[in-house]
């Protein structure tokens, strides 16, 4: 007798859905990765141009003390925290700016309001607290700061 090959195997479409289904799900995930970074940016973006931001960031760029203790050139960083809100011409803001320079780096702490009406922001606080490599034992006390340099005198007006 004749031998016959036997039929080959069946093909299931398992694999097809497996597929799919991997690569459906792969594409939501990168969907709201896409989505969650775009929001982040966009408040990122948001915050960057207000005048709180932009204001103390180039005092801290050119205040003596600042370069002194940090070296130039001082470089903000990306993960800024806080609001700044406008509501009806009455303002509020509340920073915190990470900046760094060759010396070392710190954080800018910016709180002010704006009256209704007003242009100008009050600061009522405008700090770098500077964190140096030459005083990391300092870094143990239980304030963690090195060095506070207060940038401008409180409750001052700033335009």
């Amino acid at each position: 007798m004749e031998e016959t090959a036997p039929p080959p195997p069946k093909k299931t479409s398992a694999g097809k859905i497996v597929a799919y289904v991997g690569c459906g799900c792969l594409g939501l995930i990168a969907l709201a990765v896409a989505g969650v970074a775009i929001i982040f940016f966009g408040v990122l973006g948001v915050i960057k141009k207000s005048d709180t931001y932009t204001d103390t960031v180039a005092l801290v760029l050119s205040h003596p003390q600042a370069i002194e203790a940090l070296g130039e050139p001082i470089e903000p960083g990306l993960m800024i925290t806080g609001n700044v809100s406008i509501n009806n011409g009455v303002g509020e803001s509340t920073l915190s700016v990470p900046v760094s320079g060759p010396k070392g780096s710190g954080t800018i702490y910016v709180e002010a309001d704006k009256p209704a009406g007003s242009s100008t922001w009050n600061y009522t606080t405008r700090e770098l607290h500077v964190r140096s490599e030459e005083h990391t034992s300092e870094l143990q006390s239980p304030r963690k700061l090195v060095c506070r340099l207060l940038l401008e005198k409180k409750q001052h007006n700033y335009q």
